[in-house]
């Protein structure tokens, strides 16, 4: 008799696993319709938009684009049924799949297409490398860099602060060259700053491309340790840990990690944790008796190092 609860908690157990199973649609038979680009389309200009129909049970669709060294040049997991790639001169293939939780279709035939130098502009997009888009830092030597266009003569640069209301802090018109040194004193104040470039030649130019950099100089403040008080004793191994991190008053607020450190001895010359976490508190489990020190310090996004907290101490007995 002691086995029929057994073999209802297995089929349970079988049961809350295969549920995403149950409910997923099988599409595994179908086939995603394609739409554009079709067998040996030629794009001229560096933009290709792929689409392709949906498909009822797909809650993804993941895009292939190879090159004609058979390189991987794109894999791209999507939601949507049509996007954009910037894509250099040369021939290729792409190729699509739905894919729900459980399930995916085969990838569809590889279709042939390729991507030609146009003297115009209009529909091409500048690729932007560096910094990347949402870029959080405390410095202000920045090189900005981006991709060429061969059909283009140069490059317009302009740079907006927005802080509380947006103001062009830099324009730059003629640039030959993929690469800008920003002036540091453009950086008045900690803010959001905004850079788009352009191609330009005699007849079109580009859209802007751009992309933002968060300025960011305040340092965190001093974290104050709440539990375990300094001196305490334990009789319980598992020790939960707590501190406060006090607000951010500086105009950009980047995202601040703390480093939680326990160490056998006051210097903490040997650290027996050092844990980057985003909450600020934290549960750990010692293995030996002992006196234990522990401290916090706090880091941001942008590379600002705040001072560590008072040391405590407490004893496991």
């Amino acid at each position: 008799m002691k086995k029929i609860p057994n073999i209802l908690f297995a089929l349970i157990t079988l049961f809350i696993v295969s549920c995403d199973d149950i409910v997923e649609e099988d599409i595994e038979n179908d086939i995603v319709q394609t739409i554009f680009p079709t067998e040996d389309t030629v794009i001229n200009g560096n933009t290709v938009q792929f689409a392709w129909q949906e498909l009822d049970g797909a809650d993804d669709y993941r895009v292939q684009i190879i090159n004609d060294n058979q390189l991987l040049v794109v894999d791209s997991l999507v939601t949507v049924t049509a996007i954009d790639f910037v894509l250099n001169p040369g021939n290729y293939q792409w190729r699509v799949k739905g894919e729900n939780f459980a399930y995916s279709t085969q990838y569809t035939f590889p279709i042939n297409f390729s991507v030609e130098i146009s003297e115009d502009l209009t529909n091409q997009n500048v690729i932007l490398l560096t910094p990347s888009n949402n870029f959080y830092t405390n410095d202000t030597n920045i090189i900005l860099t981006w991709t060429s266009i061969s059909s283009a003569n140069d490059y317009s640069l302009d740079v907006i602060k927005n802080n509380g209301g947006q103001e062009t802090v830099l324009q730059e018109v003629n640039l030959v060259d993929t690469n800008f040194t920003l002036p540091t004193n453009i950086f008045d104040e900690d803010a959001e700053y905004l850079w788009k470039i352009k191609a330009l030649n005699a007849t079109s130019e580009t859209s802007f491309s751009e992309r933002t950099i968060f300025i960011d100089r305040e340092v965190p403040g001093q974290p104050s340790l709440v539990s375990p008080s300094n001196l305490e004793a334990f009789s319980d191994a598992t020790i939960d840990f707590n501190w406060t991190i006090g607000s951010d008053s500086g105009n950009i607020q980047s995202t601040r990690t703390n480093t939680l450190e326990i160490s056998t001895d006051i210097n903490f010359g040997t650290l027996l944790l050092s844990e980057d976490l985003e909450n600020n508190s934290y549960q750990y489990t010692f293995s030996d008796l002992g006196t234990y020190y522990w401290r916090v310090i706090i880091f941001d996004a942008a590379g600002n190092i705040g001072d560590y907290s008072a040391v405590r101490s407490f004893t496991i007995e």
